[in-house]
């Protein structure tokens, strides 16, 4: 059975006919020279998050803080997701920070007021994290109770749409050069990329 995706609005690019899209829901263009956006929609239901990120924040001491975020992958486990980057927020106040992460490479930023984690690739169904132990500087004032926790954010690649949008079939056709669907090689790759993900500590 098909599973259909519930689009809540679509842009396209001016070489689309979409009355064509309209009647058969397939897009027909005829595509301009170069790189180029074809389609861009923004769907809110149903959508397989790629990650959990959990973190979990324990103030031991007025001067210490610990700090662990867990990350799970919950896509498929022949699947492996690139380039994701943690980035955990510290205290303005921070004197020092110990790390130690399970998988990939971790650095304090101080300039950026936070701890960056990145892992190079990562595959479906596992799960890695980070542990910190944050020094902070006494003030004198409450300015250490008056800090707002931003939140934890990720960026990251995968290859598939987290919407369930597929291509299902993809057709060339070139009458004026004679081309038939095929002399054409097509593929489709799928690459998500992470928007706007934040985790509230």
């Amino acid at each position: 059975a098909r599973i259909s995706v519930a689009i809540d609005d679509c842009q396209f690019h001016q070489c689309v006919k979409l009355t064509k899209f309209d009647t058969e829901h397939a897009i027909s263009f005829i595509p301009p020279d170069g790189e180029y956006e074809l389609m861009r929609y923004r769907t809110t239901k149903d959508i397989q998050l790629p990650f959990r990120v959990i973190p979990l924040v324990r103030e031991t001491s007025r001067n210490k803080m610990e700090v662990k975020v867990v990350v799970k992958s919950n896509f498929k486990p022949s699947l492996l997701a690139q380039k994701i980057e943690v980035r955990i927020p510290t205290p303005p106040n921070t004197s020092g920070v110990q790390l130690i992460c399970m998988k990939g490479k971790a650095k304090y930023k101080a300039g950026e007021n936070a701890i960056v984690w990145k892992i190079k690739r990562m595959g479906g169904l596992k799960e890695s994290q980070i542990s910190a132990e944050i020094d902070i500087l006494s003030t004198g004032n409450s300015e250490k109770k008056k800090w707002n926790r931003p939140p934890v954010s990720m960026n990251f690649e995968v290859p598939f749409a987290p919407s369930g949008l597929k291509v299902r079939y993809l057709k060339v056709f070139e009458p004026k050069l004679n081309y038939s669907d095929h002399d054409v090689i097509k593929w489709v790759r799928y690459i998500g990329r992470s928007g706007l993900y934040e985790t509230r500590c």
